[in-house]
């Protein structure tokens, strides 16, 4: 989410703030917590497909360069 919409975490995040329910509270934190796992997972993949793609780009040209293909 970019520009003035907030993330979901952030808003449950402020919700936790004030919370006085434990209950409550402990769902908001996991919530919170799968919340940032899932992100984490979404933005390892994300670099792990640049990665890649570099890679491949990079041992792409070398074997053009070395066997003289074009």
């Amino acid at each position: 989410m970019q520009g003035k919409a907030k993330e979901r975490w952030i808003e449950l995040c402020e919700q936790a703030a004030v919370e006085h329910d434990a209950n409550k509270l402990l769902k908001l934190i996991q919530d919170i917590d799968k919340l940032l796992r899932e992100k984490q997972e979404r933005m390892h993949s994300a670099k792990d497909s640049r990665t890649r793609d570099r890679s491949s780009a990079w041992l792409d040209r070398g074997l053009r360069q070395s066997t003289g293909f074009s």
